[in-house]
């Protein structure tokens, strides 16, 4: 830790933890996106594929439920740390006017009624409105439909691309400022040896 990071304030710390469970989450909806087109590709039996396809469906939603909660706990933290630091106050307005629409999805995320993929019509109406399939295609057509990509729809309204693109400005931002991804420095007296070509060994203390 550097000692710029020292200095930082708690809602740095924090901002800095949700954003980059934003990308983790993302990451890891991508991730599941490629484990959901394999199985499309590959379903073997048709009883074990339609629980299996429901598993990944379940942790597909699970993901994108957590990046939304780390989205509206950055937005948070964003105004904070606008308020102590005006350095960041036009990249956390922007973080905070891009991500608005969330907020409207906060209610019909809570409830997963609508979603709770009881049949194959309910994968395909979710799969319909996060844009993996056309708005009027009656089913999935082909496994590579199954690709989450960075036109994703977070909650239906938010493409996952921009929105890491925007999480991993703003973290990078952060780190600029406060150095919060400074490697450590090696103890002092640390014994470093290197090995020369003829064999001959250099230790330096």
């Amino acid at each position: 830790m550097s000692r710029y990071a020292a200095r930082a304030p708690l809602s740095v710390y924090m901002l800095a933890d949700h954003l980059d469970g934003v990308l983790a989450a993302g990451e890891d909806l991508i991730a599941r996106g490629h484990d959901w087109r394999a199985l499309a590709e590959n379903p073997g039996d048709p009883a074990e594929f339609a629980l299996r396809q429901r598993r990944i469906a379940e942790d597909v939603r699970g993901l994108e439920l957590m990046l939304v909660a780390r989205v509206l706990k950055a937005r948070t933290h964003a105004r904070s740390l606008a308020e102590v630091d005006d350095r960041f106050r036009a990249v956390g307005t922007l973080f905070a006017s891009g991500t608005n629409v969330l907020l409207d999805a906060v209610t019909e995320c809570g409830d997963a009624r609508s979603e709770d993929f009881d049949s194959g019509e309910d994968i395909i109406s979710y799969v319909r409105s996060r844009g993996l399939i056309a708005p009027d295609a009656a089913s999935v057509r082909s496994a590579a439909e199954l690709t989450i990509d960075d036109s994703f729809l977070i909650a239906k309204r938010i493409a996952l691309g921009p929105l890491l693109d925007m999480a991993a400005a703003f973290l990078d931002a952060l780190d600029s400022q406060y150095e919060l991804f400074v490697e450590a420095e090696p103890e002092r007296g640390t014994r470093i040896t290197l090995e020369r070509d003829e064999g001959d060994r250099l230790s330096l203390n």
